[in-house]
C-alpha cells in the first residue's frame, strides 16, 4: 500500500503543477481581455468628452459605438447640420439600445422642426412642409420605442398642428381609407397664393 501511495503523490504534484500553469494562463488571458475592454471604454469615453466640449471629431459610423455615435449626432445638430447627422442615427438604429434611439430620434425631430419653423419664419412653406413631415416621422419612431416620452408626444402635437395629415378622397373601388402615411397628404396651414 505505502508503494502505490509513494507512485500516486509525485503524479498528483505534476498534476497540480500543471493546474496551476493551466490557471495562471487563464488568468493572464483574463487581465489582457480586461485592460483591452478597459482601453476601449477609455477611448470612447475621452472622443464623447471632446465631442461634448465641442471638438469637431470624426466618428466612422460603421465602426463606432452607439454612445459615440449619439454624442457626434448632437454635435452635429447642434450646429444645424442635419444631414451629416443622418448617417449616425441610421447606424445606431441598427445596432444601440432602445434609450440610445429615442435619444436620437428626439434630437434628430427636435432639429428638424426647429428648422421648419426657421423656414415658415422666413416664407419658405416647400422647404417647411417636408422638415415637418420628417420630424413627425422621428417622433413617431421615438414613441414606438417609448410610449411614455411625454417631451416627443409634445412636441409631436406642435408639429402636428404646423403641418396637418389628412385623409385623401376615397374612390368607388377602395374599400376604405388606410390610416397609414402613403394615403395622406399634407397642408401647411397659411397665406393662400394667388387670386380668390
Amino acid at each position: 500500500m505505502r508503494d502505490w501511495l509513494q507512485k500516486l503523490l509525485p503524479r498528483a504534484g505534476s498534476v497540480k503543477g500543471g493546474l496551476l500553469k493551466a490557471l495562471l494562463a487563464v488568468g493572464v488571458v483574463g487581465c489582457v481581455i480586461s485592460g483591452s475592454l478597459l482601453y476601449s471604454k477609455m477611448r470612447i469615453n475621452a472622443t464623447i468628452d471632446r465631442l461634448r466640449a465641442g471638438a469637431d471629431v470624426e466618428v466612422d459610423p460603421a465602426s463606432a459605438a452607439p454612445a459615440v455615435l449619439d454624442a457626434r449626432a448632437a454635435y452635429l445638430l447642434r450646429r444645424n447640420r442635419i444631414d451629416e447627422a443622418q448617417p449616425m442615427l441610421d447606424e445606431a438604429g441598427e445596432r444601440a439600445d432602445a434609450a440610445v434611439n429615442v435619444r436620437m430620434l428626439y434630437n434628430m425631430a427636435n432639429a428638424r422642426l426647429r428648422a421648419a419653423i426657421k423656414a415658415i419664419e422666413q416664407g419658405n412653406y416647400d422647404k417647411a412642409i417636408p422638415l415637418v413631415t420628417l420630424a413627425k416621422a422621428e417622433y413617431r419612431s421615438a414613441l414606438r420605442l417609448d410610449p411614455e416620452h411625454w417631451d416627443a408626444k409634445y412636441n409631436l402635437d406642435v408639429a402636428m398642428r404646423l403641418v396637418r395629415d389628412l385623409p385623401q378622397a376615397v374612390g368607388e373601388d377602395e374599400e376604405k381609407p388606410l390610416e397609414t402615411p402613403e394615403k395622406l397628404w399634407t397642408d401647411l396651414p397659411g397665406a393662400p397664393k394667388g387670386l380668390p
